[in-house]
């Protein structure tokens, strides 16, 4: 497809571009095609992209690295400007249009040095619960009024408790999930990669025994239920998977309900809680690697950095 079409119909050629053999070949290492999950979420991100383009009377071939700056400036329906990882994330993926297009200088390089450069280290840095504030929200016990009420608190547990990624949480299947604890309290979730994120490898976690009861609780809820299919935590009644939007939502509440506050805040901040809880701990780093998912051990640096800070007195 032309650059010219992008132009025109820069949703339609967007998509094209998506499902193509190109995207992945963009990818900064080898990666499968992309996932059904993962392609509504890159087609809500460039739709709002496209809408940008369109309200202000842009077109994509002509865009400056300033333009795409401008762009992550602006505001979503509710008011709220981008967070500075997902900023990040826009701009790799409009990189990656721009290099399937070949298109050089290609302005969203440009403009992630721009932004690498001048955004403060602080920025860069994890954002994790500590300890305490992690203690908050297992305490919390809010009022289940419904089932998805208690879906949604089982699965906050599980991201917080167990280190899942969303991905991993939204895809968890009911099998993957231990029925019996394990002699320490623990309960021990399996994971394949069958539904879930390009980046999830084989792994096992355990689920930490402050949260074992709810967990189970819901697990025996979801099966009186009659949900079909096999997700652990489905949208609905007929078993459709969630949506990440609704997950970092309900995580938002959560900490909110808790009297969390924290800058920025959502099912990746549970994740990171429960990895710095564990290291402060004192489990090993290669266990805590492997129960992440990680591959490399260099992966777990940030971590690590955010356990010394949360230690330090400076998170």
């Amino acid at each position: 497809m032309t650059i010219s079409a992008w132009d025109r119909e820069p949703v339609a050629a967007f998509e094209q571009f998506l499902y193509s053999s190109g995207f992945a070949q963009t990818a900064k290492r080898a990666a499968p095609p992309v996932s059904a999950a993962s392609a509504e979420v890159y087609k809500f991100m460039f739709g709002r992209f496209a809408k940008w383009l369109r309200v202000r009377g842009r077109t994509f071939s002509q865009l400056a690295p300033g333009d795409l700056i401008e762009f992550l400036g602006s505001r979503d329906a509710r008011g709220r400007p981008l967070q500075s990882k997902i900023a990040y994330r826009y701009l790799r993926l409009l990189e990656r249009c721009y290099e399937h297009l070949d298109m050089v200088p290609n302005p969203a390089s440009a403009a992630i040095t721009i932004l690498g450069s001048n955004r403060p280290a602080r920025d860069r840095e994890m954002v994790a619960l500590s300890p305490a504030q992690a203690g908050q929200v297992i305490a919390a016990r809010p009022e289940l009024t419904s089932w998805k009420r208690q879906r949604d608190r089982a699965m906050q547990l599980v991201m917080l408790c167990a280190g899942l990624r969303v991905a991993e949480a939204i895809g968890l299947l009911a099998s993957e999930v231990a029925t019996v604890p394990e002699q320490d309290g623990t309960l021990r979730i399996r994971l394949t990669p069958s539904g879930k994120q390009p980046t999830s490898r084989l792994h096992e976690t355990f689920l930490q025994q402050a949260a074992v009861p709810e967990v189970l609780e819901w697990s025996a809820a979801r099966q009186q239920l009659g949900i079909p299919g096999e997700l652990l935590f489905p949208a609905d009644d007929e078993g459709r998977p969630l949506h990440k939007s609704t997950v970092y939502r309900q995580a938002r509440s959560a900490l909110k309900e808790a009297d969390v506050a924290m800058s920025h805040a959502g099912g990746r901040t549970l994740r990171n809680g429960f990895a710095v809880a564990e290291l402060r701990a004192g489990t090993p780093e290669e266990t805590m690697r492997k129960r992440l998912g990680l591959v490399r051990a260099p992966a777990l640096d940030s971590y690590l950095s955010a356990a010394r800070r949360l230690r330090d007195g400076k998170a």
